[in-house]
C-alpha cells in the first residue's frame, strides 16, 4: 500500500523485495497479484502522463487552432511554391524563346533605324547645302519682289543702262547641284504599285 500523501503508483525510491522461490514461478496467485500491480502502475503512469483535459481544455483548443492555422498556411505556401515552379518552367520553356526571337527581330529593326537616321542626316546636309546656294544666288543676283519687277519692266530703260556687264553674265551661269536619288536608298520604289 502507498504511504499517506503519496501519489498512487509513484516511485518511493525503496526497492521492494519479493518473496519468490524458484519452484513458485507461475503460480496463479502471484500472476493475479502482479497483473493487478501492473495495471495499477500503468494507470498511475497514464494519469501522470495524460493530464486532465478539463484543466487544460482552453490551452488545448488554442493549440489545436494554432496548429490548424499553421497547417493551412503550410498548404497555401506549398500551393504557392507549386504555382511558382509551374510559372518558372513556363517562362523557361515558352517565354524565353519568344523573347529571344523578338530580340533578334528588334536587331534588324535597329539596323533599319540606323540606316534611316543616316539617310535623314544625308538629306539634311543636302538641304542645308541647297539653302546656302539659294541664299548666295539671291545675294549675287539680287532678289526683288515681283511687284518691283513688274514696275521695272514697264518703265523704258535707256539702252546704255540695259547692257549687262560681262562679269555679271559669268555669275549668272547656273550649275545644278548634285542631288541624291531616292531610288538609290529605297529600291522598293522602283517596283510598280499594286
Amino acid at each position: 500500500a502507498d504511504p499517506p500523501g503519496a501519489c498512487p503508483g509513484a516511485d518511493s525510491g525503496n526497492v521492494s523485495q519479493s518473496h519468490s522461490s524458484a519452484s513458485g514461478l507461475g503460480e496463479p496467485e502471484d500472476e493475479d497479484a502482479s497483473e493487478a500491480s501492473l495495471s495499477a502502475t500503468a494507470a498511475a503512469y497514464s494519469a501522470y502522463l495524460l493530464a486532465d483535459r478539463s484543466l487544460f481544455s482552453e490551452q488545448i483548443e488554442s493549440l489545436d487552432k494554432s496548429l490548424e492555422d499553421l497547417l493551412t498556411r503550410v498548404d497555401e505556401f506549398v500551393g504557392m511554391l507549386d504555382m511558382i515552379r509551374s510559372d518558372s518552367s513556363q517562362v523557361v520553356n515558352e517565354s524565353i524563346p519568344q523573347i529571344y526571337t523578338k530580340a533578334t527581330e528588334m536587331r534588324q529593326i535597329y539596323r533599319k533605324i540606323d540606316k534611316l537616321e543616316a539617310f535623314v542626316k544625308m538629306v539634311g546636309n543636302s538641304v542645308a547645302g541647297l539653302e546656302e546656294r539659294v541664299i548666295k544666288a539671291e545675294t549675287d543676283l539680287g532678289a526683288f519682289p515681283s511687284t518691283f519687277k513688274k514696275i521695272l519692266h514697264t518703265i523704258s530703260i535707256p539702252s546704255f543702262l540695259n547692257k549687262p556687264s560681262s562679269s555679271r553674265q559669268q555669275q549668272t551661269l547656273y550649275e545644278p547641284p548634285v542631288l541624291f536619288k531616292t531610288e538609290d536608298y529605297f529600291p522598293c520604289l522602283n517596283e510598280a504599285p499594286y
